[in-house]
């Protein structure tokens, strides 16, 4: 753990000392919850609880002025890692092109490119801990993005390619070799999104995103000893989003958001001796709406809904290989923020309840959150 943290600190002063023109905007934001959770049989049934605190360390700034790198380090769960790296070059290229390279969270609809802390509400959509994972859908690779001649409203064209790492951290743990579990084949992702400005205090942003490639081995999931061929088993995600935001002054917000999933695959099935190869078609969605009431206060409500079962094991036929169990989720909070942008406190409950295709029950889970959320130096705004 001390190579680790020297190594990251050396990481930052790299960044820091750097020959540049600016020096680079440093911001830190921690997160801690305490929470209570109402799942029945388990250990912790009723009990408060206290998650190790996170955080996320930003360095940000333009290397020329075509040019910026962002680095964001975290820590969570005892541990650091490089969440990000990446470097863009916004200007100067034809055709209004951007390229940016690196590791970073994939624009597959709105929610994903943003940071938890930026999230109005607690918990990541079902849908995402589904099929994207815990962390959400990041990875390694570049794209580019193209502002198309719309002449009332504003269009952007985003597509890049990826080394598809994202899925073996997801089904088979940080330690997995990417080669074992899926080869060494690209993903494509794409977004089309278009921004409207509908008056002086309401806006929309709407969106279609698609991503392809292959999520893993067949032999990820048949032993060699059945001798069954091996094969690239396929995926594809199409996606639709749009964000509605009415701010007719600094006191008073009301965002609408809501993004969908259509997962199609090719997925292992039959029985130990005779596998076979099948395809399935899955889905989720969750749509919220956040309304800031005064300066300093916001409540919101979200309803989630997706194929799989919130807390399984990856498997041949769980989480995103899953068409037949069900899981869906209610959430309610109430935000309170001294200064904006500098402290947060959200109080949040969250219901999921389960449809099991088995005729099995399985009891639904309640869990109440008290969440505070700090940020130390510049902190740049977030995106529509």
């Amino acid at each position: 753990m001390t190579k680790k943290i020297f190594y990251y600190l050396l990481l930052i002063s790299t960044f820091t000392t750097a020959q540049s023109n600016i020096n680079p905007d440093i911001s830190l934001i921690g997160t801690f919850d305490t929470y209570m959770n109402f799942e029945k049989d388990t250990p912790d049934y009723g009990k408060l609880l206290f998650d190790m605190p996170s955080l996320e360390l930003f360095i940000d700034g333009y290397l020329n002025p075509y040019a910026r790198a962002t680095a964001n380090i975290a820590f969570e769960e005892g541990e650091f890692g490089v969440e990000e790296l990446y470097a863009q070059i916004l200007r100067g290229l034809p055709l209004d092109m951007q390229i940016k390279a690196g590791k970073y969270l994939l624009g597959f609809g709105k929610i994903n490119i943003v940071h938890p802390h930026a999230w109005p509400f607690l918990d990541r959509p079902l849908w995402q801990q589904i099929y994207f994972g815990e962390e959400g859908f990041n990875d390694i690779g570049a794209d580019v993005n193209f502002i198309l001649p719309t002449t009332d409203f504003y269009t952007t064209l985003d597509l890049g390619a990826y080394s598809g790492n994202s899925f073996a951290t997801n089904t088979a743990g940080e330690d997995a070799d990417p080669t074992d579990v899926r080869g060494n084949s690209l993903i494509f992702v794409g977004r089309l999104g278009s921004f409207f400005s509908l008056d002086d205090f309401n806006n929309l942003d709407v969106g279609l995103s698609g991503s392809y490639g292959d999520y893993a081995k067949s032999s990820f999931y048949i032993p060699d000893s059945l001798g069954f061929p091996n094969q690239m088993l396929k995926y594809f995600y199409g996606g639709i989003d749009f964000k509605y935001k009415y701010k007719p002054d600094s006191y008073t917000s009301l965002i609408i958001q809501s993004e969908a999933i259509l997962n199609h695959r090719d997925v292992v099935r039959g029985n130990e001796s005779v596998p076979l190869i099948e395809s399935i078609s899955t889905y989720g969605a969750f749509i919220y709406f956040d309304y800031q009431f005064i300066k300093q206060f916001s409540i919101g409500l979200k309803y989630d809904f997706t194929y799989g079962i919130i807390g399984d094991d990856y498997s041949a036929t769980t989480l995103s290989n899953d068409n037949l169990n069900k899981t869906s989720g209610i959430e309610g909070w109430v935000g309170y923020y001294p200064v904006e942008e500098t402290l947060a406190f959200r109080l949040g409950t969250q219901y999921l309840f389960y449809n099991l295709a088995d005729g099995m029950s399985k009891d639904g889970n309640t869990t109440i959150t008290l969440q505070m959320i700090f940020s130390l130096g510049p902190h740049k705004a977030h995106q529509f």
